[in-house]
């Protein structure tokens, strides 16, 4: 048996991170890791995990980009939820040059496997788009309001309004806050989004 560089266990089997493959990336791998990881570290009023969070941005955004918007956070299968604050206490007491490698370090991580999940997925990256990052923004303000109690910064009518909306959403989502239906949601988007030719599903 060959040895693995870097061994990942997941439900579905141990993958090598060194040698990342299509089908590392397969769906239900991918939705029932973020599905048990929740936004915040965890910090939120009730479950709501990086898979919701997910399909509500995949859901504000336009067409074209829904793919785009349900696979933003993939990469976090890999290396979890590196929430802001977290890095930033990461940084706090480094060095400039140092807090700079950090910021790189977890930079590249993540464009890597967005590269490496968009070839899986038949998807042309980046996957952070402007409508993508517009949906993200409004989601972050609604799950700050939502979880915190924190007033939306809306910068427009436009920002408001896609705020507005996934507000609203999430209050029909809270009615099923397990997170195997954060999971069965992840995959009946990427279910819809695949019979729609907006992706293909990596088996």
């Amino acid at each position: 048996m060959a040895v693995m560089g870097i061994p990942f266990h997941t439900q579905t089997g141990t993958i090598d991170l060194s040698e990342l493959e299509p089908r590392d990336f397969r769906p239900f791998a991918i939705a029932d890791t973020l599905a048990k990881i929740n936004r915040f570290n965890g910090r939120t009023c009730g479950p709501w995990s990086v898979a919701s969070h997910s399909v509500l941005v995949s859901q504000l955004c336009p067409p074209a980009q829904k793919a785009n918007g349900l696979l933003h956070d993939a990469h976090e299968f890999i290396i979890g939820d590196l929430t802001s604050p977290a890095v930033a206490f990461l940084r706090r007491d480094l060095t400039p040059l140092d807090s700079l490698a950090v910021d790189y370090a977890i930079s590249q991580a993540k464009g890597r496997l967005d590269v490496l999940i968009g070839e899986a997925w038949g998807v042309d990256g980046p996957f952070m788009t402007p409508e993508v990052r517009k949906a993200d923004q409004a989601a972050l303000q609604a799950e700050m309001f939502f979880h915190f109690g924190e007033k939306p910064e809306c910068i427009d009518a436009e920002s408001a309004e896609l705020c507005d909306r996934a507000i609203a959403m999430m209050r029909e989502t809270e009615a099923q806050p397990a997170w195997w239906s954060a999971r069965d949601a992840w995959l009946a988007q990427a279910e819809a989004l695949a019979a729609r030719g907006q992706f293909r599903l990596p088996t």
